[in-house]
């Protein structure tokens, strides 16, 4: 089974050091809405790299689908379900990624703080493998948008600067497109040289993206 979604998130807060100790006779913890803001990040990452890096973005499709047969009938087909979103993507067509996949509330589901435990849970590695699914597609559809979505996020973070920094916020401008697409290839370089390398991608899968207009070129 792939995890990326868990890997991403994991691997940005252990960064981070989380988990942390919380309080003199606690265990370790991680806060809740850090996670989630972490999971924003991972959702923003994950459309990029279907935008940016679209063979390796099919890459990942085929590593998340490792276990079905692409040659027999019912295979996973992109093709189909990139035209069955595309209704719904063009009502908001200046979504941003976390519009596209919501993540889930996690300061609802466990409060203030989640274990190691709760991180651990099958259902939420289920629940963030689904929204790389979702974004990485939207990203593959939808280069130009994403473009657009970065521009506006760039300008309007920038402009937050000044603002973020006299309160004491840590807050960084975001880097050039280009540098964020290489900061997000480098992490599935690290995934393979940590977890094993990604497959080929099927000639089903390559034939859904050409039939789809999705530019291979990287």
């Amino acid at each position: 089974m792939s995890m990326f979604g868990f890997y991403y998130v994991g691997s940005m807060l252990r960064e981070m050091r989380w988990p942390r100790k919380q309080g003199f006779l606690k265990g370790e913890a991680y806060d809740s809405k850090i996670v989630e803001a972490t999971i924003g990040q991972m959702v923003d990452w994950a459309a990029a790299l279907g935008a940016g890096r679209p063979s390796l973005a099919l890459q990942m499709i085929a590593e998340m689908f490792r276990d079905r047969d692409w040659n027999a009938e019912g295979a996973p087909s992109i093709e189909m379900f990139i035209s069955r979103s595309r209704e719904t993507w063009d009502q908001n067509p200046s979504a941003a990624p976390k519009e596209i996949a919501p993540e889930p509330s996690l300061v609802k589901a466990f409060g203030a703080t989640m274990s190691p435990k709760n991180f651990q849970d099958p259902q939420l590695r289920t629940a963030l493998e689904q929204q790389v699914l979702e974004t990485l597609l939207w990203g593959l559809a939808n280069p130009d948008r994403f473009k657009v979505w970065y521009d506006n996020e760039t300008r309007r973070t920038t402009a937050s600067l000044p603002r973020a920094k006299a309160a004491g916020l840590g807050v960084e401008a975001l880097p050039p497109l280009a540098e964020w697409l290489s900061h997000a290839e480098s992490v599935i370089r690290d995934y393979e040289s940590q977890i094993g390398k990604l497959p080929a991608i099927p000639p089903k899968l390559l034939n859904d993206a050409k039939s789809l207009g999705i530019a291979l070129g990287e």
